[in-house]
């Protein structure tokens, strides 16, 4: 079974997102839950926009619409992930919208950098928090 976790960076962006007035990104987790519902992790690993890969992960920028306000993949949101290669782990890095108030064109490298160090940091102090996928990004407490 895929464990979906999320560190600090990816919380504070989704709660920043789910902030703005109007509810204009209120479909962003329910997006994210679509997108990897029934997905096994072979095709969660596979993505082609791979950005960053070393020895232990894959880091991926997944494309995901935004169907409430009407906008495909090359409009909506940008979810960056990491996933394990010898582990059904799936971490959320971060994620933006392509447009509106929080918009955000693109990631740099460097702060790519810094969110997979994150992800170490937290992953080794026991920060990150596991996500229910198939209850709207619901933290799960153990």
């Amino acid at each position: 079974m895929i464990q979906f976790v999320s560190i600090s960076a990816f919380r504070a962006a989704l709660s920043d997102l789910l902030k703005v007035r109007h509810g204009v990104y209120s479909g962003v987790q329910e997006e994210i839950c679509r997108a990897f519902q029934n997905a096994p992790i072979e095709q969660i690993r596979s993505n082609r926009d791979m950005v960053l890969m070393d020895l232990d992960s894959v880091t991926i920028k997944l494309r995901l619409p935004d169907k409430r306000q009407h906008l495909s993949k090359s409009d909506g949101y940008r979810l960056i992930y990491l996933v394990l290669k010898d582990m059904p782990v799936v971490a959320f890095l971060t994620v933006y919208p392509k447009r509106g108030p929080l918009q955000q064109l693109d990631i740099p490298d460097a702060e790519l950098k810094e969110l997979v160090e994150i992800f170490t940091i937290e992953s080794r102090a026991r920060q990150i928090v596991i996500h229910d996928i198939n209850d709207h990004l619901k933290e799960i407490q153990l």
